[in-house]
């Protein structure tokens, strides 16, 4: 609703019109829009100086904690940088804007759209999810969300498409050198306190109700003997966890199946003592000679059926033939 006040000397009058409201929003908008480009064009951004300011921050252990997250899928774990690894690199890439609105909202669902825009380049890019307004409780299951709930719902699942926003327009190769300076960062800090580091990972999973025993399960040793190597990527499984993204039994399930499936051994590929069964050509020297097989008894010839042959009589060859003529000519 737009307001009009005018002041004179005789009475203050005070006009209300919500007709001019959407006028006065839009232009201010644009206005504002306009502005950061035309500031984003005097003055570009340096691409050395952005890498160096995003590997100085990957070098803070407090930053390289939170910068990326891991999470099974198949049998292979899936990396990625986290949304406060994207929120940093726009922030040192430079003039570029990015946010998060609701563009429908009833009682049942509830559908938001996060984008990011490059100022310089005047590219934009955007995405949107549509969720159910419910949340997960252990002892209530699925129920209605509060206002702070839903509000805690919302940013969570915006943070994902703003990260997915930020990383089609930053440079891949920015963020996988960032990614490996924290990934550094992390196994520097653990070799210098292997001690800090490790208390300090116990703390982080036990807040999430992962304890040390379910760890040292999951390792396959106590986190004592854990390198610097798997106390970094065990902060990766705990930034997935934290922000939502997995579960820990997504984590654990994959290897209870791998223990439970068993292996084969050479000893179990050695032949038998049981007769073949037709799986190979063991023991075949022992088994009874087959018998040989029968000849087929042969069967009598069967006379020829001629009605000039009588039983018992030699027949003659010259019996009805027109060899000779009876008449004697």
């Amino acid at each position: 609703m737009a307001s009009v006040l005018e002041e004179t000397a005789i009475a203050t009058r005070t006009e209300h019109s919500s007709e001019l409201a959407p006028t006065a929003g839009a232009a201010e908008k644009q206005f504002e829009i306009q502005s950061a480009i035309t500031v984003a064009k005097r003055f570009p951004r340096s691409e050395d100086a952005a890498f160096e300011k995003l590997m100085r921050s990957a070098k803070r252990t407090s930053f390289a904690e939170d910068a990326a997250y891991s999470f099974p899928r198949g049998s292979q774990n899936v990396e990625g940088p986290s949304v406060n690894l994207a929120r940093e690199a726009a922030r040192v890439w430079g003039n570029m804007r990015y946010g998060l609105e609701v563009i429908r909202d009833d009682e049942e669902t509830r559908q938001i759209r996060g984008w990011a825009w490059d100022l310089e380049t005047n590219l934009k890019v955007t995405a949107e999810d549509e969720f159910k307004k419910l949340i997960y409780r252990k002892k209530g299951g699925w129920i209605t969300p509060d206002e702070r709930d839903m509000r805690e719902l919302t940013n969570r699942r915006g943070a994902i498409l703003i990260r997915g926003c930020i990383l089609q327009i930053l440079p891949k190769d920015l963020i996988e050198d960032a990614m490996d300076g924290c990934k550094a960062t992390l196994r520097n800090q653990a070799k210098e306190d292997p001690e800090g580091a490790r208390k300090k990972l116990i703390l982080a999973f036990s807040g999430i109700n992962v304890t040390a025993e379910m760890l040292a399960a999951a390792l396959g040793h106590p986190i004592a003997q854990c390198s610097p190597a798997e106390i970094a990527d065990l902060r990766t499984v705990y930034k997935s966890i934290a922000d939502g993204n997995s579960t820990w039994a997504e984590y654990v399930e994959p290897q209870k199946a791998e223990r439970e499936q068993g292996s084969i051994k050479l000893e179990d590929l050695k032949p038998g003592k049981e007769q073949n069964r037709g799986h190979g050509q063991e023991n075949l020297d022992k088994l009874p000679a087959p018998e040989p097989a029968k000849a087929a008894p042969k069967a009598a010839p069967k006379p020829l059926e001629n009605p000039n042959y009588a039983e018992g009589s030699d027949p003659d060859p010259f019996t009805g033939t027109d060899l000779f003529d009876k008449g004697g000519k």
